[in-house]
């Protein structure tokens, strides 16, 4: 099953990308990918290839469709560059996990009267919850999410750094970064939208981390 609102706002976050669209042609889903004419280069069509695979178990033809300013002349038509089968491999090596084996976000409740915040977190029909301080805000919710996924995995040795809101006066939903740091030094970044800051908080944790313990779930053996 795609998840296309996922795949919609990680190809939006692309630079250049002003508009994404679906269309089903019999069962392959065709995903239209609508640039300005000044961005993405010719790696753009394998970066949004290798995106739409993240988030679907159905075949996927991806468009590249370039908006032309009037203002300015038409450009020479140009031979399209189409990445050999090589660089269409993506990571092989790696396990192959269903998206629906992944750890899920059911909720995220606060309670300011005794300074409480859980986020509440689903894998394989097990749920737990994960706390911290609502007066920490976003941090407190990336917080909260590493101390419930400690609940699937005892011993993932997950630090978070920082929570940053990006401010968007126009928007209607609350888009949340954050970035934590795994026990080898390693530096995890996550980005999400969500209804307001805190549920963003929670859902960016598990955009930062759901691939790298995905494989450690399903297989029953700890990460760092």
């Amino acid at each position: 099953m795609t998840n296309r609102d996922d795949l919609e706002f990680e190809l939006r976050m692309t630079p250049g990308v002003r508009s994404v669209g679906f269309t089903e042609c019999g069962s392959v889903l065709v995903v239209q990918v609508q640039v300005a004419n000044d961005h993405g280069g010719a790696g753009l069509p394998l970066t949004a290839t290798e995106i739409a695979c993240r988030y679907s178990d159905q075949p996927i033809a991806v468009e590249i469709v370039r908006w032309q300013d009037s203002r300015n002349s038409i450009p020479s038509y140009t031979e399209p560059v189409v990445p050999d089968a090589a660089q269409l491999t993506l990571d092989a090596s790696a396990p192959a996990v269903n998206r629906e084996q992944r750890v899920r976000l059911l909720a995220v409740l606060t309670f300011p009267d005794t300074d409480e915040l859980e986020v509440h977190l689903t894998y394989e029909g097990r749920r737990i919850i994960g706390r911290g301080a609502a007066s920490d805000g976003p941090f407190g919710a990336v917080t909260a999410t590493v101390r419930g996924l400690r609940e699937f995995l005892h011993d993932i040795d997950i630090t978070p750094i920082r929570a940053d809101e990006l401010d968007d006066a126009t928007a209607d939903y609350a888009l949340i970064s954050c970035q934590l740091e795994t026990g080898e030094g390693v530096r995890r970044a996550g980005i999400a939208a969500g209804n307001d800051s805190i549920e963003a908080s929670a859902r960016a944790t598990l955009h930062a981390l759901n691939r790298t313990i995905a494989p450690h779930l399903v297989s029953g053996t700890e990460t760092t």
